[in-house]
């Protein structure tokens, strides 16, 4: 045995909850979507008055909302379910520091306490999680004892640690017996079993044994799907997937001065939103608890261009945002350019495996809108062509193992040339690349390839 040690501890109370650490809690706890704990959120604020702001993405509070504590602390005494908790409004706790507070503050409790029993019973369970952690911030820190120390095993060197709590201080609200507060926040939950610390705290440097047995407890698992709780998390933090270094600094560079996100998309109030659409349109599902892409999500996804689906766009439009604030870009010329990138992504949108309401004319094949550039009759599109009805001109609907769509056979026809498309394949080399096509002759169809011009 070497470096064995037995130290004192602390774990502060959890910060207050922001919008999207209060639906994560919720959702783990009750099931609740973040749809609903938002809707929840805001008839506590409007109809109650019994909450501050409900969409903040702020964890921290204020000086002057620390004056304001013993009022807002004496107002929830009062009620019943907080009657009994052990606060003490004296303490400061790190939630109360002005220079980590936005726009908004932390959603706390107002002075307007509403009598629980009133509400419904998700509208209750809502405002008792928001109460109990802001309550917390006026009880005493956990203190436990952690055990710690490593074992030579053949040249192998294994590391254990144990604890045991000496004072739960906060954790005797998060750890109520009651049926609302079985849930420790994930920041304080580090409790082990007494035994486990009692073997090894006696432990000293020195100290041998053998080894009489081993037993594998976990083992590598592929990445969990998705509950709305942990998609929640990864928004906030989607510049941790992302791997391209640029993207990823601009990412982080966009959420520098807002502690709760971390190169996030979307914001606080529009993530529960996202979520919601993609259920609407049946793009994803449930299945107990977890999300679970459809086969329309999935063709969706493969239909759309590669920039579309990565969140590299996030990143290039706030560095927009930036050269605009920095006065290097017009608003005007910001959305010139938005026009015209939206307007060529668009044309690369491959529908050809989305199944859909549409239905071709009665009687025939779907049309394209654009008249046939050779003699003006109606182009037909079937699986393998986009055919002229009155002369020979056709284009191949597959051309270098690239499906193209209608909406770039329209572009072709309208401007003699598509945007740069990505996916074709080299017979030769059976090696991809990205070309434009360009219409050669308007008699027949036939198309040639243009490159870009290398920057």
């Amino acid at each position: 045995m070497r470096d064995c040690a037995v130290k004192e501890k602390e774990t502060t109370p959890p910060l207050p909850f922001n919008l999207i650490k209060l639906q994560q809690h919720m959702n783990k706890r009750f099931g609740l979507t973040a749809a609903q704990t938002l809707e929840i959120t805001q008839a506590l604020r409007e109809k109650y008055k019994a909450i501050t702001y409900n969409r903040s993405d702020c964890n921290y509070l204020s000086d002057e909302q620390f004056a304001d504590a013993p009022n807002i602390l004496a107002a929830l005494k009062e009620k019943p379910e907080f009657m009994h908790v052990a606060t003490e409004p004296g303490i400061k706790s790190k939630a109360f520091d002005d220079s980590k507070i936005s726009a908004h503050t932390a959603i706390i409790p107002t002075i307007n306490v509403p009598d629980i029993s009133a509400l419904s019973d998700l509208e209750a369970k809502v405002y008792q999680a928001i109460a109990r952690q802001y309550l917390v911030q006026f009880m005493r820190n956990k203190k436990y004892l952690e055990a710690t120390g490593s074992v030579d095993v053949a040249g192998e060197v294994f590391s254990y640690k144990a604890k045991t709590t000496v004072d739960p201080g906060f954790e005797t609200l998060l750890k109520g017996s009651s049926s609302e507060n079985k849930e420790v926040n994930d920041e304080s939950s580090d409790d082990e079993v007494g035994t486990a610390f009692e073997s090894v705290s006696e432990l000293k440097a020195g100290d041998s044994g053998s080894c009489r047995e081993t037993s594998v407890t976990e083992k590598t698992t592929p990445p969990a799907l998705f509950t709305e709780a942990t998609l929640l998390a990864a928004l906030v933090r989607i510049a941790d997937f992302v791997s391209d270094p640029v993207i990823k600094k601009l990412l982080k560079d966009k959420d520098r001065d807002n502690e709760a996100e971390h190169g996030g998309i979307g914001t606080s109030a529009t993530r529960s939103a996202i979520i919601e659409t993609l259920k609407t349109r049946n793009f994803i599902t449930l299945d107990k608890s977890k999300i679970i892409p459809t086969e329309t999500g999935i063709a969706f996804f493969n239909a759309l261009p590669d920039i579309a689906t990565q969140p590299d766009m996030t990143a290039l439009w706030s560095e927009q945002q930036t050269l605009i604030e920095q006065g290097s870009l017009s608003v005007d010329d910001f959305i010139s350019k938005l026009m015209t990138f939206l307007t060529e992504q668009v044309s690369q949108v491959d529908v050809g495996e989305i199944k859909g309401e549409h239905k071709p004319r009665e009687g025939g094949l779907p049309r394209l809108e654009s008249p046939c550039p050779n003699c003006g009759k109606e182009i037909v599109a079937s699986a393998k062509t986009y055919a002229c009805t009155g002369c020979t001109f056709k284009v191949w609907a597959t051309i270098a193992d690239k499906k193209i769509t209608a909406s770039q056979v329209e572009t072709l026809i309208k401007k003699g040339k598509t945007v740069e498309i990505k996916g074709f394949v080299s017979k030769k080399t059976g090696k991809s690349f990205s070309a434009m096509l360009v219409l050669q002759d308007k008699t027949t169809g036939a198309v040639s390839f243009e490159f870009a011009k290398k920057k």
